[in-house]
């Protein structure tokens, strides 16, 4: 070794481990990030880099559409636009005669332009099932859009493709009233161009800037600074009529497609129990049918042995959203079945008006967790994020001063004082939250224990048991109920609830925490 060389290392030896060890650090916290999915996945709709899969677009409902002609690679494979900007192959305007034409619409579960390369769409595994040439199947989906933006979307651009029949295929966060949109570039906030960059390749940077508002990533995604006031306050519902409207003018049939949440023991719509889904309420009352696909979805998981985790084994990198190649070929399959039987043809008769499913999908809107579903919620928690604890609970307090029914804003108050030193401080504003939001078992499950802090046990069951009444299938209700009845000592209840929840959820921790308990107790007595 140079002498030279040597009186460096002797002299800075200590700085470069240190240095050395800080970047290996880094690098471990990035490769954790990324596999525990910290951040959200980006697929940065960066206005003013070449890249980017989308562009600005002039209608407010839309906000953002893909570039037409567009080819990039991505961590899933090949992505490519057509020439109208859609992401499927290349089609005429005029539709071709003797051809029947579908068309599907949707969010990122229909586009997939970053979870599925282009062969594992969900129209082109339906297209190939139509080998002869006679029927086409167009893929109109786009990241992110919620139901009107969907339809908007079929009234600017296409109906000039003279489709046939409508698939719109309706996941849960299309209730959100915006078109979410992470904007590294051409947005509300000028940022140093290196940060731009590290947003989009780094997810541990990403992470932090969401978490901490860094170079105000956060403020910017907030949805109330883009297309929230164009798109209006209820936009399945005015989507819907939107679509009957469209449909009984052009005479093409629709069928509405309910995508299923996929869990590590469940495919389905966890939320509804038995009951009608909020999509299937206010189909009907457009004259609208719907079709729900977790039947079959679960008839053929269940057919599998050994049984894989169905979140796992049906969606991309086990997100329990967006359908792998199995599950785009399965659904596929479900929906050549559904489309060789007739469909309810146009015109549409709008049925009796469904206040309550309405009122349901406005609230619903704000249902998401607390960071990324309402206003107030960011706010709060980037505060809390900060330990500023007494500054978010006075801005919470201030929002309540000016809307006591604020869901949100009682929710967060209610969840940070149960948290805190005095839980029982928690309790006038839980009692609002489970008034203003009934299907949010966070909410009612607190409440439930401070009640039975409060010495008040059969209150506290009712409050759960009127939580079954909406969804007896929700494990978070029993275990509640389980925990309950350990306090007060019926161990042969908590056991009974504590089983029905380890069925809905197998592998459960608090499911196994509370058995544990009830047979120390039991050890105990004998």
């Amino acid at each position: 070794m140079p002498a030279a060389t040597r009186r460096f290392l002797e002299r800075h030896g200590r700085l470069l481990l240190v240095l050395g060890s800080s970047v290996m650090g880094l690098l471990l916290v990035e490769f954790a990030v990324r596999v525990m999915g910290l951040a959200p996945a980006v697929g940065a709709i960066w206005i003013d880099d070449a890249d980017s899969f989308y562009r600005r677009s002039t209608n407010a409902v839309l906000n953002y559409e893909i570039k037409p002609a567009f080819s990039r690679m991505t961590h899933s494979g090949k992505a490519t636009s057509n020439e109208h900007g859609f992401r499927d192959q290349a089609r005429t305007l005029g539709k071709p005669e003797g051809v029947r034409r579908i068309l599907m619409l949707g969010d990122s579960v229909v586009e997939g332009i970053n979870y599925v390369d282009d062969e594992n769409t969900l129209s082109r595994h339906l297209q190939r099932l139509y080998p002869d040439g006679n029927t086409e199947v167009l893929n109109l989906g786009t990241s992110g859009y919620c139901t009107l933006a969907e339809i908007t979307l079929l009234r600017e651009r296409g109906l000039a493709f003279q489709p046939d029949v409508v698939l719109l295929v309706f996941v849960e966060n299309d209730f959100n009233n915006f078109n979410p949109e992470h904007t590294v570039a051409g947005g509300t906030h000028d940022r140093p161009a290196w940060a731009k960059q590290m947003f989009v390749s780094s997810h541990l940077f990403r992470h932090l800037c969401l978490r901490g508002n860094w170079f105000h990533f956060a403020d910017e995604a907030d949805p109330s600074t883009w297309n929230r006031r164009a798109i209006g306050q209820n936009n399945v519902v005015d989507g819907l009529a939107l679509l009957r409207e469209l449909a009984n003018q052009q005479g093409f049939e629709v069928q509405v497609v309910a995508w299923p949440v996929f869990e590590d023991a469940l495919i389905g719509h966890p939320s509804a129990g038995d009951r009608p889904l909020i999509i299937e309420r206010l189909a009907a009352m457009n004259g609208l049918p719907v079709k729900r696909l977790d039947r079959e979805f679960n008839q053929a998981w269940q057919s599998l042995s050994p049984r894989p985790n169905p979140r796992e084994h049906f969606t991309v990198r086990g997100d329990g959203m967006h359908p792998n190649g199995a599950a785009a070929a399965l659904t596929a399959k479900i929906l050549r079945q559904w489309l060789d039987e007739p469909i309810a043809q146009p015109p549409y008769q709008t049925g009796e008006r469904d206040t309550e499913a309405i009122r349901l999908a406005a609230m619903r809107a704000g249902e998401m967790p607390i960071n990324t579903r309402s206003i107030e919620g960011r706010r709060f928690e980037s505060l809390m994020y900060r330990d500023r604890v007494d500054e978010a609970h006075e801005y919470l307090l201030g929002v309540l001063s000016e809307d006591p029914a604020n869901p949100w804003a009682n929710y967060c108050l209610g969840w940070s004082f149960f948290s805190g030193p005095q839980p029982t401080s928690s309790l006038p504003f839980l009692q609002n939250a489970v008034q203003l939001l009934p299907d949010e078992v966070g909410a009612r499950t607190r409440l439930a224990f401070v009640l039975n802090a409060l010495d008040k046990p059969e209150k506290a069951r009712r409050v759960l048991e009127t939580g079954l009444q909406r969804s007896e299938n929700t494990a978070e209700i029993h275990i509640a109920l389980g925990a309950i009845a350990i306090t007060n000592g019926d161990h042969k209840l908590a056991e009974r609830r504590l089983n029905t929840a380890a069925k809905l959820t197998p592998n459960n921790h608090n499911v196994s925490f509370y058995l544990n308990q009830i047979g120390a107790a039991t050890n105990r007595v004998r």
